[in-house]
């Protein structure tokens, strides 16, 4: 699973009764939800398979991680500004795409891991928009500690779209890629190292 830290900010302020800003109207969601955009990522090729293992990379028994696109997800519960209200946001902050040393720039074998990668910043892209398109299911009673619950089990969901596209099959596709390069160049480094 690709390596996910949480960073979880709550506000006391969200949790100020609605008592104190009686004059601010009620907003016309009481909790909405927020996401930025996943920028393309700064790209890291000098790392060994090691190091993205240490980072959490995906791989099988026996198997060398190729190459890992690493971020952290930061929710944020705050209090709405110009209505009675909570939004909730995603932020994704540090991220970094990696592709192992062994496949050098300029190869095949590089642009096929770099293309994995790239689709699972797209994921991410697609997590974000879905993230924006939740509903708290009980508005009329949304208290922050609930809603940050709610907010983390619903990216938990999210996530599991970046497991499943790292599976079994798309793996073994690394073996014949580009006519058998990858495996050709993890066994020359090895013979190198």
């Amino acid at each position: 699973m690709r390596l996910l830290a949480t960073v979880l900010m709550l506000l006391a302020s969200a949790a100020a009764p609605a008592a104190t800003a009686p004059a601010m109207p009620a907003c016309d969601q009481a909790v909405r939800f927020t996401a930025g955009w996943f920028a393309d990522p700064p790209q890291e090729f000098d790392k060994s398979a090691d190091f993205l293992a240490r980072q959490g990379a995906p791989a099988a028994e026996g198997a060398t991680a190729l190459g890992l696109v690493t971020v952290e997800n930061a929710i944020s519960v705050m209090p709405e500004k110009t209505c009675r209200g909570l939004v909730v946001s995603l932020r994704f902050v540090h991220p970094v795409l990696r592709v192992i040393r062994e496949l050098p720039a300029g190869t095949c074998a590089h642009a096929h891991v770099l293309r994995h990668e790239y689709t699972h910043v797209r994921i991410y892209r697609e997590m974000a928009r879905q993230f924006r398109e939740l509903v708290y299911p009980f508005p009329e009673t949304a208290t922050p500690d609930e809603v940050l619950h709610y907010a983390k089990q619903q990216l938990a969901k999210l996530q599991e779209a970046q497991r499943l596209f790292d599976s079994p099959d798309e793996y073994a596709g690394n073996l014949t890629a580009c006519k058998g390069e990858i495996p050709k160049l993890l066994a020359a480094a090895r013979k190198a190292g």
